[in-house]
């Protein structure tokens, strides 16, 4: 199992170097700015957690309860620990995570702080929570091919030649050197949970079909600052 997550990894890293050459040829100005919204409410990289705060969204636990996060950065400082976002509305669970840094000479709670990577585990996602919105594409049900079809109407140069159909995965950049990792999974690793009111369509998932699993994105490679112990 280590052998196999050095070896994607390891392919994950040539696939970036590849992206990073291939999206330098076409010129920066090409590449589309990167939104992600929750429930129609947007999470910033490199906005502070407060401004997604503001727009609606509250840090929950990871089953969904609103909390505070005790999270406090340093200055110049990055921590991995993940804080949950959710919705006001109920239910309050979503699974986007982000991770936050402090680019600043004095200490911040994690509110002050800015986001740095965003994940969104569509896996454990379901039709009762808010809709996830990356660019506009709602990738949760989507496949594999359908999820390349709708990055590539929205700009981002990708194909299907550009996925690791090894481990499935893709890695592409956005403006201001945004860099987005889709990963996908056979739908037997998602759950089918739905409501009575749900959100967004319930589906079924095909076991043999290949769906976007997991969405990140991040801007810790351009971070200039301390990264911590």
């Amino acid at each position: 199992m280590q052998k196999k997550s050095i070896v994607k990894k390891l392919l994950a890293l040539i696939c970036l170097l590849s992206s990073i050459c291939m999206f330098t040829a076409c010129g920066s100005s090409k590449k589309p700015e990167v939104t992600i919204t929750l429930d129609g409410k947007a999470i910033g990289l490199e906005e502070t957690l407060r401004s997604s705060l503001d727009r609606g969204l509250i840090i929950t636990d990871a089953n969904g309860e609103e909390t505070e996060s005790a999270l406090v950065l340093g200055a110049m400082e990055v921590i991995y620990s993940s804080v949950h976002l959710g919705t006001e509305t109920t239910p309050h669970r979503s699974e986007i995570t982000v991770m936050l840094y402090n680019d600043t000479d004095s200490m911040k709670p994690a509110a002050g702080s800015k986001v740095m990577t965003l994940n969104y585990d569509l896996t454990r996602d379901s039709s009762d929570q808010a809709p996830v919105l990356f660019n506009d594409i709602d990738f949760w049900g989507m496949t594999q091919d359908e999820a390349v079809a709708a990055l590539a109407e929205k700009g981002f140069g990708v194909d299907s030649d550009r996925v690791n159909n090894e481990y499935h995965f893709l890695i592409f950049t956005g403006k201001n050197d945004v860099m987005v990792t889709i990963d996908f999974d056979l739908g037997s690793e998602f759950e089918n949970a739905g409501g009575t009111a749900p959100q967004k369509k319930v589906l079924e998932f095909d076991p043999d079909t290949y769906y976007v699993s997991g969405l990140k994105a991040s801007i810790s490679g351009k971070l200039n600052i301390d990264f911590g112990n």
